[in-house]
């Protein structure tokens, strides 16, 4: 599987560095597309209690979409991924691979020179190796409006909402954020593919145009159905964290880039529940280290 995962993200690695010297004029209106994958390596964490357990995580993700102005487009995405759990041989294997899958709508209208709308619902299926992917449907929707202050400042309010497996959705409010603190320096609600699951707080330092390095955060839940066979035949497995990892990225304008990740896993529980979504058992994991790269290529 690790050989599996990096063969993946090698490719698209390799399509960006190949695209580099290809010459690439942005006219609007316009059709455009992008491929982006990646992969990271949670490693070991210890349970509470006894034993440890790992993770590897792959991702891939496809996008066409309609672009009238660098504000102002809709496109639809399809992509889907794989968490790769492995608990040591001194406790049980509460569940496996765990596979994903989404497609989801993105679309932004600049109203005016300061105010842009945006919105992204999207369908999500989480579900263990060996389940139908329906047995483990959710809905998610992320949305709001900024508000271009100046040429160094954008704020705006956003809610994102997030469709939970036998438990009610979780809503959470979001500050969108873009603000250059200094020609190197910006501050912004950045998004994420392999390391996380959604938008997070970035704190981003630009070495030059094609280098730029950060410090990322965020909250992350994710609950997934099971199989027959395991602990909780058809039930609910969770897995929370707050994930802050560093990015080392470089830009092969404007065709994509690739980025180094490396953090931490934070404040993590793993959670078992039955068929109905009543509780089981709830285990605290200490910090653990991760690493890995995210590849994105436009064309």
């Amino acid at each position: 599987m690790r050989y599996k995962i990096f063969f993946i993200s090698l490719i698209f690695a390799c399509g960006a560095f190949a695209e580099t010297n290809r010459s690439f004029r942005v006219t609007f209106p316009r059709w455009a597309s992008s491929l982006r994958g990646g992969s990271v390596y949670n490693f070991d964490a210890d349970l509470e209690g006894d034993g440890s357990f790992a993770v590897n995580r792959f991702v891939a993700e496809g996008m066409y979409g309609y672009m009238w102005s660098y504000d102002s487009f809709i496109a639809v995405a399809v992509g889907g991924g794989q968490d790769d759990y492995n608990f040591s041989n001194d406790v049980p294997d509460y569940w496996n691979n765990i596979n994903n899958y989404r497609v989801g709508l993105y679309s932004r209208w600049g109203i005016t020179d300061r105010w842009v709308l945006f919105a992204a619902p999207s369908v999500r299926a989480y579900a263990e190796a060996g389940v139908d992917p329906l047995d483990g449907l959710t809905g998610v929707f992320f949305g709001g409006a900024s508000y271009k202050f100046s040429d160094r400042l954008t704020l705006g309010p956003a809610i994102g909402i997030v469709g939970q497996i036998e438990d009610r959705p979780s809503y959470f409010p979001v500050i969108l954020v873009k603000w250059r603190i200094t020609e190197q320096l910006s501050l912004d609600t950045g998004g994420g593919l392999a390391a996380t699951a959604g938008p997070g707080l970035a704190l981003v330092y630009k070495f030059s145009d094609h280098w730029k390095a950060g410090i990322t955060g965020r909250y992350e839940r994710k609950r997934f159905r099971l199989n027959a066979s395991g602990m909780s035949p058809d039930g609910v497995g969770e897995d929370r964290n707050v994930p802050i990892y560093g990015t080392l990225a470089y830009f092969f304008y404007p065709q994509g880039y690739i980025t180094a990740i490396f953090g931490f896993n934070t404040y993590g529980k793993l959670g078992l529940f039955d068929s109905d979504g009543d509780y089981i058992d709830e285990f605290e994991y200490t910090p653990s280290a991760s690493a890995g790269f995210v590849a994105s290529f436009r064309f």
